[in-house]
């Protein structure tokens, strides 16, 4: 895995970046649902195993995008059309938050020697709280690798919290 990518999961999707703090619980709006067949047998109201025009009106998000899923322009989404298009959502969503955070992360870089220094990190409250902890070879300063390492190991468990 690139350190790019390591740094995206670690600190992009938990919604930690260089230069921006995690939203509020109440900010980031209602969650996706995690199980994506259970999803959609709920969106199937009829049981056909297609979601249909009139099913999708009941979802706005599934409302939105139904052209865009209906790949063979049946008037139906079937579970395969809807996981296709999940699927390129997601990686459409992991390629603007990886661009975004390579921005973030060089802008933060004044000098661009790949390093945060305590002075260049203080764009983010939250690299600068646990800077000591993230900084694990004791360098004075963070790498990339170390504040993705650091997320990893400090990611919430589920069912409980960072604290």
């Amino acid at each position: 895995m690139s350190k790019y990518l390591a740094m995206l999961l670690a600190l992009g999707l938990s919604g930690v970046a260089i230069g921006a703090e995690p939203p509020a619980k109440a900010e980031r709006g209602a969650q996706p649902c995690v199980d994506k067949k259970q999803h959609f047998q709920k969106l199937d109201l009829d049981k056909n195993g297609a979601i249909s025009r009139e099913e999708a009106k009941t979802h706005a998000r599934m409302d939105k995008g139904f052209e865009a899923m209906d790949t063979n322009k049946d008037g139906q989404v079937t579970e395969a059309e809807y996981r296709d298009y999940a699927k390129a959502r997601m990686e459409r969503h992991r390629e603007k938050a990886k661009t975004e955070m390579k921005a973030r992360w060089d802008k933060a870089d004044a000098n661009g020697d790949g390093m945060l220094s305590r002075e260049e990190a203080k764009g983010s409250s939250y690299v600068m709280k646990h800077f000591d902890a993230i900084d694990a070879d004791k360098n004075g300063q963070v790498s990339e690798q170390e504040i993705a390492d650091y997320m990893k190991s400090h990611r919430p468990r589920e069912g409980g919290n960072r604290g």
